[in-house]
């Protein structure tokens, strides 16, 4: 059942080596659908941040199913699922949340037992929220962006929205 977009936040990560398996498990969750650019990869780039191809290995190494959910195009997104050693899906077009629907049924995992990891209120929240997953936010890796218009003024428009949240909940773990 696809919802209105919903940018509620629903836990806060510093980034996505603070996500760990018992925080996954602690969560309900059985798998974790992450985002490439300003989460696990520098933008535009083919460099993984420091951390993440263990952060992915370490979740499967405890039987979470992870792959990767993301607006990137297919070849960048292929070369990178070998990178991590996961499934992928490409040009989601999140907020849209057919790539979420879709990686749930090739994981063979309930929408309401996934995580989506990203960096972006407008898009990976939205879409974890529109399908009954799990939003996972993180705080974008840099703040140099190759689309920098683009993502200067979507960071502009969740800044109160991240900062509301944060004032009220924090971080997941710091309290």
């Amino acid at each position: 059942m696809l919802r209105k977009k919903d940018t509620t936040i629903k836990y806060m990560f510093h980034c996505v080596n603070d996500i760990t398996p018992e925080i996954v498990r602690e969560l309900g969750l059985e798998a974790i659908l992450f985002d490439l650019d300003n989460t696990t990869v520098k933008d535009a780039t083919l460099t993984t941040v420091p951390g993440a191809i263990a952060w992915v290995k370490c979740l499967k190494e405890a039987g979470i199913k992870v792959a990767i959910v993301t607006n990137t195009p297919h070849i960048r997104a292929f070369w990178f699922a070998r990178a991590f050693g996961v499934r992928f899906h490409a040009f989601a077009k999140k907020p849209l949340s057919l790539g979420l629907i879709r990686m749930s049924r090739k994981l063979k995992v309930p929408l309401e037992k996934i995580g989506m990891v990203g960096d972006q209120v407008f898009t990976d929240v939205a879409a974890a929220n529109r399908c009954g997953a799990v939003p996972l936010l993180v705080d974008p890796v840099e703040n140099k962006w190759f689309w920098k218009n683009h993502y200067k003024k979507n960071r502009i428009k969740e800044k109160p929205i991240r900062e509301k949240f944060l004032e009220e909940h924090g971080y997941y773990g710091d309290k």
